[in-house]
């Protein structure tokens, strides 16, 4: 298994941010099935929580026709986005690997 410089704390920011857009995502996917007349005021923090994705896929929505156009589907799109992004913050902030002490071939402790 091989270390990174800020690997902790990457991991900490990474799910952090997966956790917000998580809770996000299922607020915003439980209201349109559960309510009459929603007001997606949580759809539109997924959207702006998941910048630069979000709005990407927003504006994007309008050229899907309007017999697939459900709002569920674009909250599900908006979530995985977000989740991509946390994979990419952690890929980017976990920052270069720790140099294996010598006479270690595989990093499992035995030479």
């Amino acid at each position: 298994m091989r270390h990174y410089r800020n690997g902790r704390a990457a991991s900490v920011v990474a799910g952090a941010y997966a956790g917000l857009v998580l809770l996000l995502g299922v607020a915003s996917a439980v209201i349109p099935l559960t309510v009459q007349d929603p007001i997606l005021l949580s759809g539109v923090a997924l959207m702006l929580v998941t910048f630069p994705l979000g709005p990407i896929v927003w504006w994007g929505w309008d050229l899907v026709p309007p017999q697939m156009a459900n709002p569920v589907l674009l909250i599900a799109i908006l979530t995985g986005a977000g989740l991509l992004q946390a994979y990419l913050i952690r890929r980017l902030m976990r920052g270069p690997a720790r140099p294996r002490p010598p006479g270690l071939r595989n990093g499992s402790g035995r030479p």
